[in-house]
């Protein structure tokens, strides 16, 4: 019968073919077989389809196929794959995509509604990929290369592709980056935007750091007072250990005047900020504090201050989601992971198709036979 219609028909000719199976006895095993054609007087010359196969024109078997994806999403990278098969990297990595095409053809994104943004990067020097993240369903919705302004925009033509809705999504969390502030203004303009509080604090304890780098280089004495003294300032003060405590009193800013230690009070003050149950009770909090910090003589300070201020509903909507990108952080790590123990990808196309291997949240089932 034809394999459009089903309606029987004549053959055709009939083509040899062969397939990689799963090795026996340490020996590479191929099928081979002359597959019929079939000569259907609506739709054409047809190839009668083989239970052995996944899709059309493979050359691997389905349980070679299976055993390639476990092997894969467990950690091993295509190469080592490869090499332990007898096997061209690159027929993996074609294989590879196709499976990951058609498990992302069958996802639904269709309940997306709260996302996470974030970028990493994908080898030396200013190269990034940017993710998308279902932060309720704990998977990656979206990959492209780059971090710019229309990174977005492609990352929501990806969601989209596969039944999600950019207007359907409620909530994001992202950095303080420019470029992902304006993307997700243009693209989910009804989408309320929520700063990562990792980034905020991060902003704070690095300013923080430049500030005694600085005053340290300014005068013996005051090289000499903030002499091992870099995490005095950046540990909270709950996790500071009794020798630090006790220099960070000795150098309080009623005692020495340091600039160090005026930074140190601006970053414990945001933390306060953060300890607040309600955006209402933040809200003047975090003014007062911009206020205080616009008016120092810690140039570093007044330049956090600029950049919080520019963010500053993004910062305050936290207190009423709750939403951080520990997700994506996390998710940031074993992409890292992935990128080190492939030794780095040229390819884009091979990164993300490694990382819906592991992060994707996708469905194989088709492989089953």
């Amino acid at each position: 019968p034809c394999p459009e219609c089903g309606v029987p028909c004549g053959v055709h000719d009939a083509r040899e073919r062969t397939w990689r199976h799963l090795d026996i006895w340490q020996s590479g095993t191929y099928v081979h077989c002359a597959v019929p054609r079939t000569d259907c007087p609506e739709h054409g010359v047809r190839t009668v389809p083989v239970p052995w196969e996944v899709r059309p024109n493979s050359h691997f078997t389905a349980l070679f196929e299976a055993q390639v994806l476990a092997a894969c999403m467990r950690g091993s990278t295509a190469e080592a794959v490869a090499e332990a098969l007898g096997e061209d990297d690159r027929r993996l990595w074609d294989m590879l995509g196709r499976a990951v095409a058609q498990a992302r053809g069958s996802a639904d994104y269709s309940g997306v509604r709260r996302v996470g943004i974030d970028e990493t990067s994908r080898s030396r020097g200013h190269t990034y990929i940017s993710t998308m993240l279902d932060l309720d369903g704990r998977r990656c919705v979206a990959v492209t290369d780059g971090n710019d302004r229309g990174s977005v925009g492609r990352m929501c033509d990806q969601l989209e592709a596969h039944g999600g809705d950019r207007a359907a999504i409620a909530e994001v969390t992202r950095d303080m980056s420019g470029s992902f502030s304006s993307g997700v203004s243009e693209e989910m303009l009804q989408a309320t935007q929520t700063i990562d509080r990792f980034h905020v604090m991060q902003l704070f304890s690095r300013a923080t750091d430049r500030v005694r780098c600085a005053e340290r280089r300014e005068s013996d004495e005051k090289r000499e007072a903030l002499k091992r003294t870099k995490y005095v300032w950046l540990k909270r003060e709950e996790s500071l250990t009794g020798r630090q405590r006790e220099v960070r009193e000795r150098l309080a800013p009623n005692r020495s005047h340091l600039r160090t230690a005026r930074a140190c009070q601006m970053t414990e003050a945001m933390r306060d900020v953060y300890g607040c149950a309600t955006t209402g009770e933040a809200r003047p909090m975090l003014d007062r504090l911009l206020s205080w910090m616009m008016h120092s003589n810690v140039p570093d300070m007044r330049g956090v201050a600029r950049t919080v201020r520019e963010n500053r509903e993004g910062i305050l909507s936290y207190f009423g989601s709750r939403l951080t990108n520990a997700y994506l952080e996390g998710a940031n790590s074993l992409i890292q992971s992935i990128k080190k123990a492939a030794r780095g990808f040229r390819n884009v196309e091979y990164l993300a198709t490694a990382i819906f291997l592991r992060l994707g949240g996708l469905s194989f089932d088709a492989l089953a036979c």
